[in-house]
């Protein structure tokens, strides 16, 4: 499997991928809201700037508007025009002394003067060397006309109220009355107080001049450069540390500007403050968005993680996992998408296992057929099945020719058992009788998981096997339309499933086939009077057995024996009577010998052969011993007549007495004969010292 280092991993980069997501879009527009946030307050405080203008330029023009109404109310003094009427000069000047303290024409910087109807000066408030109302306005005034006017006058801003005076003797004006007052360092600092701005008033020129201020000089001639400079009129401009906005007004003989000056600390001020906040904005969506960036992350990875987990299992071969993932996307689709592919996986590999498993079976089912013959091959396909279905125990029956039962012909409990045993004591079921008669029946497999609810259920007992059964799976034994037997399988952990029994149905029909051929083939080499094997079968497996000896270094032994006196028999009673002895002979040489290791044969006539593989001639006498005593003790009846049976035998052995088949067959014979010789109804084994004492005529082989 690939190694992912941490710095290619998912884990690293996806993570990367957010944060990084995330962070540059904040940055980008902290820094972008930051230049707007600049932009935005230089064009709020331009447009306070010209706000702040145009608030000094209305102030300006209230003074101016004030001044005015001052003069009138000045020009409509009863005590003023009495005293200029009577040239009481004394008494004039006391009366607009009173009226200009009253008046607080002081903060305007103001002059009164009073004409003579020649234009003559006759009083000024306070006192000036100079005439300051032109004369076109005095001789406006003269004549009963009011004027208003601003001009320079040197280095100063003058502005101009004049107006007649009158007395109620007289029609025409006896006097006119001028007000004149100063744009001075005083007044725009009463502009500044209301506007809060700062203040100068420039004459207009090639380099203008500050004619009042409420900046040090140094300030007002840094930004009168600069105003100066930038040619156009009212507009905002900014020069550190102010941000001007001007009023143009045009005079009589030029131009002033009303000039305001913004400090920008202030902008920055709140600039710095309002940074502050963004900052403290930015952080917290900075770590809003990591958190919320490792957040989905996480999420992703942790989904990410545990498919790939789950994939690794399925890679690993655990196909029983589920891969299931509670996501309501396309991790939740990719999951549902892996864990079919993982049920197909399972599905295509049980089918191969399974398609595996039953070529094995197969295999050695065929490999049994080959070598094994009659129950021989029942135990070996029980053992086969029972293995491969992974069953507790298993049976296997067979219907019976003659009674048509079903006949118990092996059992299994590997639990209980080192090898399937044969059963000898005879355990039946009627057909139809309990689920395996039904089975042999009807001719279908029955999967029951529950047997003792299942009324067809009948139990048995055999060899301490407790037939109270968790489950069972019984099948037929058939062959085309012929039901041979059944077999059945027990107690199966966690139940048997529909899987066992389609691959036991494969099974189960190769046994048949197996069965019936071997059936076919018992017939091909059993006597059919005896049941036991014939001559031709007896010589060939006496060969092999014999060579079998030499490969594994043991002895082979050989009984022969024939019944005594047997023509007696036949001419006596008959040759059916005759044919019962053999039969009942037959019957207990088959319970005398080990089943499934020693091969009786039917020699020929009433001559019987027993071949014991791995037994010496000591051995082979105890159980011909055996066999002789139980045949004399039997009862043979015939017809309600008691018959008296006896027989005589010969035992040799190989390689000790015999290097060949014909050779062992000769010293058995040669010591069945010294049995006969000796009186019958006896066992010999063959020695050397008999082939001097008996005639020996052999049978024809």
């Amino acid at each position: 499997m690939m190694r992912i280092t941490f710095i290619k991993s998912i884990r690293f980069r996806l993570p990367a991928f957010f944060l990084l997501a995330a962070l540059l879009p904040t940055l980008l527009s902290a820094i972008w809201s930051s230049g707007l946030l600049e932009h935005r307050m230089e064009e709020m405080f331009a447009q306070q700037a010209q706000d702040s203008a145009q608030v000094a330029s209305n102030i300006f023009e209230e003074y101016a508007q004030d001044l005015f109404l001052k003069t009138r109310v000045i020009s409509q003094s009863q005590s003023v025009s009495q005293a200029v009427n009577s040239n009481n000069y004394l008494t004039l000047i006391n009366h607009l002394s009173d009226l200009y303290q009253d008046l607080n024409l002081q903060l305007y910087d103001a002059v009164i003067e009073i004409y003579a109807p020649n234009g003559q000066l006759m009083v000024a408030e306070p006192r000036q060397s100079k005439q300051l109302v032109p004369a076109d306005h005095i001789q406006a005034a003269l004549k009963g006309e009011f004027k208003n006017s601003r001009f320079f006058a040197g280095d100063e801003l003058l502005i101009c109220s004049s107006l007649p005076l009158y007395h109620a003797s007289k029609p025409r004006p006896i006097a006119a009355m001028g007000i004149s007052f100063r744009v001075s360092h005083q007044l725009v600092d009463q502009i500044r107080k209301i506007s809060g701005t700062e203040v100068m008033v420039v004459q207009a020129g090639a380099e203008g001049h500050v004619l009042a201020t409420t900046l040090d000089e140094s300030s007002s001639q840094g930004l009168l450069k600069m105003l100066m400079a930038d040619k156009r009129k009212n507009h905002v401009s900014r020069s550190l540390p102010y941000m001007l906005s001007s009023v143009s007004h045009s005079v009589r003989n030029g131009e002033y500007l009303l000039v305001v000056a913004l400090s920008v600390a202030q902008m920055h001020q709140m600039m710095a403050s309002i940074k502050e906040v963004l900052v403290i904005v930015e952080f917290a969506a900075i770590v809003l968005a990591l958190i919320i960036a490792l957040g989905l992350s996480r999420n992703f990875i942790s989904k990410l993680m545990e498919l790939v987990r789950l994939s690794q299992k399925v890679e690993a071969g655990d196909l029983d996992t589920q891969v299931q993932l509670e996501s309501q996307d396309e991790f939740g689709v990719l999951a549902q998408t892996l864990d079919s592919m993982r049920l197909e996986i399972r599905q295509t590999l049980r089918e191969k296992e399974l398609m595996i498993s039953n070529l094995t079976i197969r295999d050695e089912i065929n490999q049994a057929i080959i070598s094994r013959s009659g129950n021989e091959l029942l135990l070996q396909v029980l053992t086969i099945v029972i293995e491969a279905i992974q069953a507790q125990q298993g049976s296997i029956m067979l219907v019976d020719r003659d009674s048509g039962q079903l006949l118990l012909k092996v059992v299994y409990d590997p639990r209980r058992d080192l090898h399937p045993v044969n059963v000898h004591e005879r355990i039946s079921f009627s057909i139809g009788e309990g689920i395996a008669g039904y089975v042999a029946q009807t001719g279908e497999a029955i999967l029951c998981n529950d047997p003792h609810q299942d009324p067809r259920f009948k139990p048995y007992h055999f060899q301490e096997m407790d037939q109270r059964l968790a489950n069972l799976l019984c099948l037929p034994l058939q062959v085309e339309e012929t039901i041979l037997g059944v077999i059945s399988l027990d107690n199966k952990a966690g139940g048997f499933q529909a899987e066992d029994l389609i691959q036991l149905q494969d099974i189960a029909k190769q046994v048949a086939i197996a069965i019936k051929n071997a059936e076919l083939y018992e017939l091909s080499i059993t006597d059919g009077l005896t049941g036991l094997y014939i001559r031709r079968y007896f010589q060939d497996m006496l060969e092999q057995e014999l060579k079998r000896s030499l490969r594994f270094q043991m002895q082979t032994a050989l009984i022969l024996f024939d019944i005594d006196y047997f023509k007696r028999f036949n001419d006596t009673y008959g040759h059916q009577a005759g044919d019962a002895v053999l039969r009942r002979v037959a019957s207990l040489v088959g319970h005398s010998i080990r089943d499934g290791v020693d091969t009786a044969a039917r020699y020929g006539g009433e001559e019987f052969a027993i071949i014991m593989p791995d037994t010496d001639l000591q051995g082979a006498w105890q159980v011909a011993e055996r066999l002789r005593q139980s045949i004399e003790a039997a009862h043979f009846e015939y017809e309600g007549q008691s018959l008296k049976v006896t027989i005589s035998l010969g035992c040799a052995e190989f390689p000790l007495q015999a290097d060949s088949r014909e050779s062992l067959i000769e010293k058995a014979d040669i010591a069945l004969y010294a049995s006969k010789h000796g009186g019958r109804n006896r066992s010999t084994c063959y020695v050397p010292e008999l082939e001097h004492q008996v005639e020996i005529s052999l049978p024809p082989s």
